[in-house]
């Protein structure tokens, strides 16, 4: 599978884990890897993987399992080689509170594509996981998992919080049983913007057995390094390409983007000159990717796909989709419906 253009791979102790379970439920990794262009580092503590790559990897180890919420379980069951500083920083923080703080802010570190929050109001406090790079949100695989994973820390750390609700930006599976199991709540809402859980207000003055300041203080230090060194290897290229993902179809514009980057268009096309593109080179890496992804989905009529990458009819579409990949976009969604 050939690497998404401009993204940058980040050091995931996610992909040698995914490949340790792999082999310890008796599935040999290296077909998977190989579909991938990954080697199966079985015996690395960390494999740097672009953001798609590894939500797709996720995604095909839970097929070849055959099992449809593998992310839920995930967190407690997959064979890392050590605690990464998210773990590290939740664990040895006072209170839960600090816990759910410190995880939304090194949520990065977890998944690159996912960025999370913490909000309160009187009566609940609500963990939030954004995929601002993916306009549909990574996959339902990745957004279980990310909310699995905080619940593991907590309880792993000595506190257990009724989950009041969750909720996913991904559509409704066939099947609730194991989300009900899991989350303890019938309150679960789907296609949602963003994805999280809510606990009660009260439980994050909740203490973390794990409390370790003279720990935590150190640790800290070198979560903050691994943010910078992760944010500096994202070329700028790749910044407007995120932005623009969220301004189509009707912000699709140099002076849009660069508006909502606060810098001027001339700047805007000074950088994207040093990262050796262009803006129309980005916006048609952007739209071909979405079009692609769009297109997958047989319901959706070519038109309304044309219209989300904010061409003004379908054979200005389908121009621009032919020169991207040689034929028009109904003949690709055939194709692709044949093979699947």
């Amino acid at each position: 599978m050939p690497r998404p253009l401009h993204e940058t791979p980040s050091p995931s102790a996610l992909g040698p884990g995914l490949f340790r379970y792999l082999r310890s439920r008796g599935v040999d990794p290296a077909p998977l890897a190989s579909r991938f262009g990954l080697r199966a580092a079985e015996d690395e503590d960390s494999l740097s993987l672009p953001p798609s790559v590894l939500s797709d990897l996720l995604e095909a180890t839970a097929d070849a399992l055959g099992e449809p919420f593998l992310g839920l379980s995930l967190p407690d069951l997959l064979p890392l080689r050590g605690y990464g500083f998210a773990e590290i920083t939740a664990q040895s923080s006072s209170t839960l509170g600090e816990a759910l703080e410190r995880l939304a802010r090194y949520a990065p570190l977890i998944h690159p594509d996912v960025e999370g929050s913490v909000e309160r109001d009187a009566t609940e406090a609500r963990w939030i996981a954004k995929t601002p790079r993916r306009v549909r949100g990574a996959n339902r695989h990745v957004h279980e998992y990310a909310l699995a994973y905080v619940l593991a820390q907590l309880r792993r750390g000595g506190a257990n919080p009724a989950v009041r609700r969750a909720w996913f930006s991904h559509a409704r599976p066939p099947h609730l049983g194991p989300l009900l199991e899991f989350f303890g709540t019938r309150e679960l809402r789907f296609g949602c913007e963003d994805n999280g859980l809510a606990v009660e207000i009260g439980t994050l003055s909740l203490p973390m057995r794990g409390k370790d300041p003279r720990l935590l203080a150190t640790v800290e230090g070198l979560a903050e390094q691994a943010l910078r060194s992760q944010a500096r290897g994202r070329s700028f290229a790749s910044l407007v390409e995120a932005r623009l993902e969220g301004l189509l179809p009707g912000k699709g514009t140099l002076e849009a983007i660069a508006e909502a980057m606060h810098m001027s268009s001339r700047t805007l096309q000074r950088r994207l000159e040093q990262d050796g593109t262009g803006f129309s080179e980005v916006l048609d890496r952007v739209r071909e990717r979405l079009a692609r992804q769009w297109l997958r989905d047989a319901e959706l009529p070519l038109m309304e796909v044309g219209y989300k990458l904010g061409f003004s009819d379908l054979a200005t579409f389908s121009r621009a989709f032919k020169r991207w990949t040689g034929i028009p976009p109904g003949t690709w969604r055939q194709s692709r419906e044949s093979t699947s």
